[in-house]
């Protein structure tokens, strides 16, 4: 069960990224999927229960906080590790304001020259605290030293290193992405400047006037008008996405006017600090395909240990967090997860991306829900199995349940076709209540590639497993389309189907089908399998 946060939106938000050891990688290797990244250029006869996610929840001026799951987040927001559980429902953070469970929710809501040394920073803007009076040479004195790009004066008193010195390329590269993102001309953008301070001793920026007295504390990143100050990361990944989530914030502010609620404002910055930097091309809202490209991200395995231990919340929940949510790192999370969600689906793409120019409206998430209300009981479902699914290189497409009208099965029996290369599917079948039937699978199909060709037939193979069941096994579950969601969706709980069975039904609904594949791992898949479904008559 999910639990909803109270709280709604600030305009000046915060953020905070973070570290993550993720689950262990799929059973095999998937090509790259960036769909939706900005780029530079019970039912069934045995159920299998398994780990279930959501119930209860709760930024602070754009003070961004401990990176995301890992033991550097753990000492930075001290967390007690949890028992995990498999319960029915999904679990706890505050007390609630709104629905609790899955049927509540569904019926609730159907290149620049250096400046002069001590000039005044021309970036600082009226009513985000006084301008700087920055002395280069006084700086220098001081052991920082300045990077300077287009977009970005970058001061830091960390050492020389490649890792370091591009940031302001990365950054510089980004503010295009942002532009194409948020539907602004380029060219408004063309002499738009921040000011950056990358600390490892906070000591030396505030000797030489670059560190406020009344910023507040924060302990990774904070950005405030068109300043921001990151502390050194242990990893040059989440140094650059420290950067990237607080320009994030800056140019929203900047060009939009404002950066909306908590749940969008740093959602937006997560999702565009989430990156790939490579050979000086930079590609923005990229879902990693590997942990071993964010080290130190960790928003993922934030969201596998809060489902584990049956937190997960739904998307009220996430849009309901408050001024002061972000504080704690799971948050961040919830946020990018959300985010990325609703930017990648196909039924909330469009509405989600409206929202850039919505966000000066303290009515932006109510009216983004009532754009999408005929869609929530979908939406809610499709969230708890990308929630209680979710590993790196996700495919929200292709995970996607097909759904069509469902008619009683034919007397003489019927066939459904189902892709290897999806998620659920249905079998545009409607299972009677009290009535067994035969399931009869065949086809031949390619369920990945490496060396060679992996070919797969409905029972499976075993040199490969996916949440201890055979790669590529046909599974099965029932759902009743003519009901509004109560509790965990079936699709979470499937049952074996392989090469043939047979199903008792105790709650009449419609037969899906799939094979057991990573959601990261369906888009090398190719071919079809036939099952065939007749009334068993023993």
């Amino acid at each position: 069960m999910f639990v909803l946060l109270g709280g709604l939106c600030v305009l000046v938000a915060v953020t905070a990224c973070g570290p993550s050891p993720s689950k262990p990688a799929a059973s095999k290797k998937k090509a790259p999927s960036t769909t939706a990244a900005v780029t530079a250029g019970e039912s069934v006869a045995e159920t299998a229960t398994p780990p279930s996610a959501f119930p209860n929840s709760s930024a602070s001026p754009n003070d961004d906080l401990p990176p995301g799951g890992d033991d550097t987040a753990a000492a930075a927001v001290p967390h007690q590790p949890r028992p995990r559980r498999l319960p029915p429902g999904f679990g706890p953070a505050q007390m609630p304001t709104g629905p609790r469970t899955f049927a509540d929710l569904i019926a609730s809501e159907q290149g620049t020259t250096e400046s002069p040394a001590a000039v005044p920073s021309p970036f600082a803007r009226e009513g985000h605290g006084a301008e700087l009076l920055i002395d280069d040479t006084k700086a220098a004195v001081g052991g920082i030293r300045k990077l300077t790009g287009k977009h970005l004066a970058l001061y830091t008193d960390v050492l020389p290193d490649r890792n370091v010195d591009d940031l302001t390329d990365a950054f510089d590269a980004a503010v295009p992405l942002w532009c194409r993102y948020f539907a602004i001309p380029v060219e408004r953008a063309a002499d738009w400047r921040m000011i950056g301070f990358l600390m490892q001793e906070k000591n030396r920026f505030a000797a030489a006037g670059m560190y406020p007295a009344d910023l507040p504390p924060f302990p990774h990143g904070y950005q405030r008008g068109n300043y921001l100050w990151a502390y050194e990361q242990p990893d040059a990944y989440y140094r650059r996405h420290l950067l990237l989530h607080e320009g994030t914030h800056a140019f929203m502010e900047h060009f939009l006017g404002a950066i909306g609620p908590p749940w969008y404002a740093e959602g937006m910055a997560e999702l565009l600090g989430t990156h790939r930097w490579q050979d000086g091309q930079l590609t923005l809202a990229h879902l990693p395909q590997d942990k071993s490209e964010t080290p130190g991200w960790g928003r993922i395995k934030i969201i596998q240990d809060e489902a584990a231990a049956n937190r997960g919340l739904m998307p009220e929940a996430i849009m309901d967090f408050g001024p002061t949510a972000h504080r704690q790192v799971e948050p961040y999370g919830w946020c990018w997860g959300l985010a990325a969600f609703l930017d990648e689906h196909p039924r909330t793409q469009e509405a989600f991306r409206q929202l850039r120019g919505m966000v000066r409206n303290p009515q932006l998430t109510s009216w983004f829900q009532q754009q999408l209300q005929a869609e929530w009981p979908n939406i809610h479902e499709e969230w708890q199995l990308f929630v209680m699914n979710l590993e790196y290189g996700y495919d929200v497409g292709r995970e996607v349940v097909e759904r069509k009208d469902a008619r009683p099965l034919p007397p003489e029996g019927g066939t459904a076709i189902i892709a290897s290369d999806r998620g659920w599917q249905s079998s545009g079948f409607r299972l009677e209540e009290g009535r067994k039937y035969r399931l009869e699978a065949s086809g031949r199909y390619q369920i990945g590639q490496s060396s060679g060709i992996w070919w797969c037939e409905p029972g499976g193979i075993t040199l490969h497993y996916h949440r201890g069941r055979p790669l590529g096994l046909l599974l099965g579950a029932v759902r009743d389309d003519s009901q509004p969601l109560a509790g965990l969706t079936p699709l979470a709980r499937p049952t074996v189907v392989g090469v043939e069975t047979t199903l008792s039904i105790r709650t009449p609904g419609t037969l899906y089908l799939r094979i057991n594949e990573s959601a990261g791992g369906l888009s090398d898949n190719a071919g079809q399998i036939e099952v065939r479904i007749t009334r068993d008559q023993s």
